[in-house]
């Protein structure tokens, strides 16, 4: 038997029980892949990460990512959460007020900067290391609409149309014209699988802009939370296992790079970082916040980003077969 130690922690939140939790486990050095996706199911959260010495010199640690379905090649919550706990737990040494750390994950290095106040990580912010990536060739809006349980005339339209994008692991965006809207969704799952399982882009983030709402009072949300969020937004993950996500770094990655690429020109300028402020996870009981950001410079996004904050939950041990 081997011993394995793990912290277990909520990400893109400072409260406790809230944000989107995750297992962050250490010492499964040699152990088999179908070990460590066994482990994962025991925990059953959206995603564990698994950390390892780094491949590379120039990198921090090597992760593994899981969900209760399979391996990803990147995430963002995990890859945020891991950080966190890597410099709260005194793993990699952090002076100052800032530490940036690279963790080597199945799409390459990706550097997460996390910030400090009196030592203590406070703030980490991801950069993804994948390039944007968009496809528009999509199921129509009446087939997504039967397909989330909604009417056409809950998308937004106009310059704001669904579209697949990727920035390691691709999300189907799908811009909706209200917070009822986005409250109402509900995936049909056998209309999902006759339209998107299998797609390029089979998993739905649906959002929507918060001024499109008036920001209306919603007396189910913290005021903390909501106040000054741009964007409301809710991720269903069927294809992998994951019915809807609290807090999904990697698919408001996309969303910062969709809102970057479709925003009007006359509403954004065409060069420098743009920032937006994403509640999601209200639906479930478990408010999170995101910060994202897309550089933009001309026609293209130079870079995207996705930060929030962690809070430590549990630590203990396991024992497993070697």
């Amino acid at each position: 038997m081997r011993t394995l130690r793990f912290v277990t922690c909520d990400v893109f939140t400072s409260t406790p029980f809230a944000g989107n939790q995750l297992a962050v486990v250490f010492g499964a050095e040699a152990l088999r892949t179908d070990t460590l996706l066994a482990i994962t199911r025991e925990f059953n959260y959206s995603e564990t990460v698994f950390v390892f010495a780094p491949e590379d010199e120039s990198h921090t640690r090597k992760i593994r990512i899981f969900t209760p379905a399979r391996e990803l090649p990147f995430a963002g919550h995990p890859t945020l959460g891991c950080a966190h706990t890597l410099v709260a737990t005194g793993q990699v040494p952090a002076h100052g007020d800032e530490v940036t750390l690279v963790l080597g994950e199945g799409v390459g290095p990706v550097p997460v900067r996390v910030r400090l106040q009196g030592g203590v990580p406070v703030h980490a912010q991801l950069t993804a290391a994948q390039p944007p990536e968009h496809r528009r060739d999509v199921p129509s809006i009446e087939i997504l609409a039967k397909t989330l349980g909604l009417a056409p005339s809950d998308f937004a339209g106009g310059s704001m149309m669904p579209e697949g994008v990727s920035c390691g692991i691709p999300f189907l965006i799908v811009p909706l014209v209200s917070v009822d809207a986005v409250r109402r969704a509900r995936v049909d799952m056998d209309a999902w699988r006759r339209n998107l399982e299998g797609a390029w882009a089979s998993e739905p983030l649906v959002f929507t802009l918060t001024s499109r709402d008036a920001n209306r009072a919603d007396p189910t949300v913290p005021a903390d939370l909501i106040h000054g969020c741009d964007v409301r937004a809710r991720v269903f993950v069927p294809g992998l296992s994951v019915p809807e996500d609290p807090a999904t770094g990697s698919a408001n990655a996309c969303l910062a790079a969709y809102l970057a690429a479709r925003i009007p020109d006359d509403k954004l300028p065409r060069d420098g970082v743009l920032r937006w402020e994403v509640a999601q996870g209200i639906e479930m009981g478990r408010p999170s916040r995101l910060s994202i950001e897309a550089v933009r410079r001309g026609e293209s996004i130079a870079a995207v980003r996705v930060g929030g904050a962690s809070v430590i939950v549990s630590e203990g041990t396991m024992r497993v077969s070697a």
